[in-house]
């Protein structure tokens, strides 16, 4: 009964840390904002507002029980002090930027830099100070080697996550460029949910819970606890398909997982290395952003309206359009043997044969190719296609 209720109140430590509350609501709030944006742009909701949420709970979850099972058996621990400067410091990212500060290269990155400043300079923190636990040389060196190899596991994650899942359902919207004219654009924005399972040397938090249960590993004591980790990605395009863009920013990230890999592997001889790995994670993390921001600003629009044809955007789940394969900067020039140039121009081809659909599409290396589907009568006569025009 007491390794049972170690662990039920090593979960309900959860709710205690208000990361947890925070980007639950960020993710809700997201959802309705990019709603708000579909409908601005196009008069229509396409997907539903509740998808980041859904996605906050899914895959991260999976990577977060491997990662734990890892660090169970690997003894891994992690100091109250810590726990608090994570929270403050994900809380700081998520009010100031949503999502595209809480990669984990910058919030652990920030947040062990902080607690070692805080050693260093022997800052207290009142209540979580543990009295019979001293934070000596060897003790702070070996929780920073950790940490570094942690960061690296995690941004090998994060890169994973990039490049699987964040250009899946990727946000279309309408923009107004710098000419004042509308182009279409992507946002990539995802929050993943990583709970992960760690321990607490000493008695630090039965001096905020008295009722905490501790368990003892020899002469050492413990206590169980699951650290709100959440790993955030934002990126918007006008000029790349989102496939290929989260690709790209992924390559970057796993190479700088590599190489703090290394740096971690150098700092089990020269501990004070691990200070060098968090800074070079945390202004490599910035430049990959800031590349791809400036990259995006100064490279020639994909989405922009063509005075030959109709720019697709993208397709509505269930829609008709969502069963032939339309790709993003694509154009459609014919629609049932007509030519199109105007949203008009294809509602007036479609009524040629209301029960079957035959476009011309031409790709972006000038391919034409035919894409065609049969039309049912419950299904949306402007076949749910997502068009970049001139307004």
């Amino acid at each position: 009964m007491e390794v049972i209720e170690i662990i039920l109140k090593g979960i309900a430590s959860l709710f205690l840390q208000p990361v947890f509350y925070l980007a639950i609501l960020f993710v809700i709030f997201a959802g309705y904002n990019r709603v708000k944006w579909e409908r601005k742009s196009f008069s229509v909701r396409i997907y539903s507002p509740f998808m980041e949420l859904k996605n906050f709970f899914t895959l991260g979850l999976l990577v977060a029980f491997f990662i734990s099972v890892i660090l169970f058996f690997a003894g891994f621990s992690v100091m109250m002090t810590w726990i608090v400067i994570f929270n403050v410091v994900t809380i700081l990212a998520l009010l100031t930027s949503m999502f595209r500060l809480t990669s984990t290269a910058i919030t652990i990155g920030i947040s062990s830099l902080v607690f070692y400043f805080c050693y260093y300079f022997d800052i207290q923190f009142g209540p979580l100070q543990d009295k019979y636990l001293f934070y000596d040389d060897l003790l702070v060196d070996n929780f920073m080697t950790a940490m570094t190899f942690l960061l690296a596991v995690l941004l090998f994650v994060e890169a994973y996550l990039i490049s699987q899942t964040s250009a899946k359902s990727p946000s279309p919207s309408l923009r107004k460029s710098e000419r004042g004219k509308f182009v279409g654009a992507f946002q990539l924005r995802k929050l993943w949910f990583i709970p992960l399972v760690a321990f607490i040397p000493g008695n630090e938090i039965t001096q905020l819970f008295d009722w905490w249960p501790v368990f003892h590993i020899g002469a050492d004591s413990y206590t169980l606890i699951i650290l709100p980790l959440v790993i955030g990605f934002e990126q918007k395009t006008r000029s790349e398909l989102p496939e290929v863009l989260s690709k790209q920013i992924a390559g970057q990230v796993m190479t700088l997982a590599v190489f703090i890999a290394g740096i971690g592997l150098l700092s089990i001889v020269i501990p004070v290395l691990t200070l060098f790995a968090f800074v070079l994670a945390i202004i490599s993390r910035f430049w990959i952003m800031w590349r791809y921001y400036r990259n995006d600003k100064f490279a020639p629009q994909k989405y922009i309206p063509q005075p030959d044809g109709i720019v697709i955007l993208g397709a509505r789940i269930g829609s008709p359009s969502a069963r032939m394969s339309l790709i993003a900067g694509e154009k459609i020039t014919e629609v049932n043997g007509m030519p199109v140039k105007t949203r008009a121009d294809m509602y007036e081809a479609l009524n040629i044969n209301r029960a079957f659909c035959r476009l011309k599409v031409v790709d972006q290396n000038g391919e034409p190719r035919i894409e065609q589907t049969a039309l049912y009568e419950n299904e949306s006569f402007e076949l749910g296609i997502l068009l970049v025009e001139p307004r």
